[in-house]
């Protein structure tokens, strides 16, 4: 598996005159790989303290959320509490109404049964009035006949003497009846006076009792709409509170949904992150490995002649569809390979000991292609091939991650 860059000093290893000026120019090609994966380490370890700050931040956030919604829950309950209340309020309102309606009700007959006693009353006044009327033109006309027909012929023989006895008699009895006949209508007269007084005070006393229960009437009514408008105040005013409670309490809980969101995707990050810090981790522990087993192995020595660049490029050209790339992919291959190893089958790095054409690290990995991978270009290749398709898919897609990371 390839991990790592090698130098862009191509070795071509074909003899001993050959070796000697190759190993001096390996001598001088700096590590790029290191240098890479130490960078890609850094950056990461950067982008984990940034994102932990942020981690941090967003629990500050969620925590003051939580609070927030723990809050206008309570508020909710004290609101709904409150509703209860008033909503019970008028209940009572409503039934202290339906009360005062009854009493209303009973004040509405005292009424009625207090105008019928005035009115009876007055009745008996004009009743009243009319027998005083009628009494004193009797006693009136009593009066009248007696002056005209009696009262000179009772003096006149009370005078004149000119009666006998007993038509003296017969006189002065007949003036004691018209007398008591008087009397009697007087009496009469003075009763119905009486009477006419005690109807009159019947009158008043009905009359007041009627004002004060069309006044209580009144009052029980008021009272009973002032209560209820009062109640039914109190209970909209609640209804409202508890909306807009509850108005809160959902965007309480969406700010708390969204801050959970942050934290967890913070987390998600943070994972991914530090996945990526092992990887290159273990990149750079394997490099060293294969840095410390190139300087102690022997390089890998070619037993005969290569074949060409070109001649390699052919071969590679012919196996591509083999692996399922077009034509499209061949120019990103070429540039691939011509960056890391001139399509060299003996190109090897001296810092990392990666080697051949595709710059397999450690060399020996391509031994998976076959026995002969040390000089046959074909085993390379295959090897090669194999390796991008796996890790990243198409030639292209391995000549982008080379020009961003100096390594495939």
């Amino acid at each position: 598996m390839v991990s790592v860059s090698i130098s862009r000093i191509r070795v071509l290893c074909r003899g001993a005159v050959v070796a000697v000026v190759a190993l001096g120019l390996m001598s001088i090609a700096p590590v790029a790989h290191a240098d890479g994966l130490d960078d890609q380490k850094n950056s990461t370890q950067t982008q984990i303290d940034s994102n932990n700050a942020k981690t941090s931040q967003d629990q500050t956030t969620l925590n003051q959320a939580a609070a927030a919604l723990q809050s206008a829950q309570g508020k909710l309950i004290n609101a709904q509490a409150t509703l209860v209340a008033k909503q019970q309020a008028v209940q009572d309102a409503k039934a202290e109404a339906a009360r005062l309606a009854g009493l209303a009700t009973q004040a509405e007959q005292q009424l009625a049964d207090r105008q019928a006693d005035l009115k009876a009353a007055q009745q008996a006044v004009t009743d009243g009035l009319a027998k005083i009327e009628s009494q004193r033109q009797a006693i009136g006309l009593i009066a009248q006949t007696t002056a005209q027909q009696n009262t000179t012929l009772l003096s006149f023989a009370i005078v004149f003497s000119g009666f006998d006895t007993s038509t003296f008699n017969d006189h002065i009895q007949w003036a004691s009846q018209v007398f008591n006949a008087s009397q009697n209508a007087m009496d009469q007269l003075l009763a119905a006076q009486a009477q006419l007084q005690q109807a009159q005070l019947l009158a008043q006393q009905a009359e007041q009792a009627a004002s004060d229960a069309q006044a209580a009437a009144q009052k029980a009514s008021q009272a009973a709409a002032d209560g209820l408008a009062a109640a039914q105040g109190a209970e909209a005013a609640a209804k409202q509170a508890q909306q807009t409670v509850t108005a809160q309490l959902a965007a309480t809980q969406k700010a708390q949904a969204a801050a959970q969101a942050a934290v967890d995707a913070d987390k998600a990050k943070q994972a991914q992150l530090q996945q990526q810090l092992a990887q290159i981790e273990q990149q750079i522990v394997d490099a060293q490995a294969a840095v410390e087993h190139a300087s102690s192995t022997p390089a890998p020595t070619s037993p005969g002649p290569t074949v060409s660049p070109g001649s390699a490029q052919a071969i590679a050209q012919n196996l591509m569809p083999n692996y399922g790339f077009g034509a499209d992919q061949f120019g990103c291959l070429v540039k691939l390979w011509n960056y890391e190893s001139g399509w060299r089958v003996n190109a090897r790095n001296p810092s990392s000991g990666a080697y051949g054409i595709p710059q397999a690290l450690p060399a020996t990995k391509m031994a998976s292609a076959g026995s002969d991978w040390l000089t046959n270009a074909t085993t390379q290749i295959k090897w090669g091939l194999t390796y991008i398709k796996a890790r990243y898919g198409t030639p292209c897609g391995a000549w982008s991650h080379e020009m961003s990371n100096n390594w495939y």
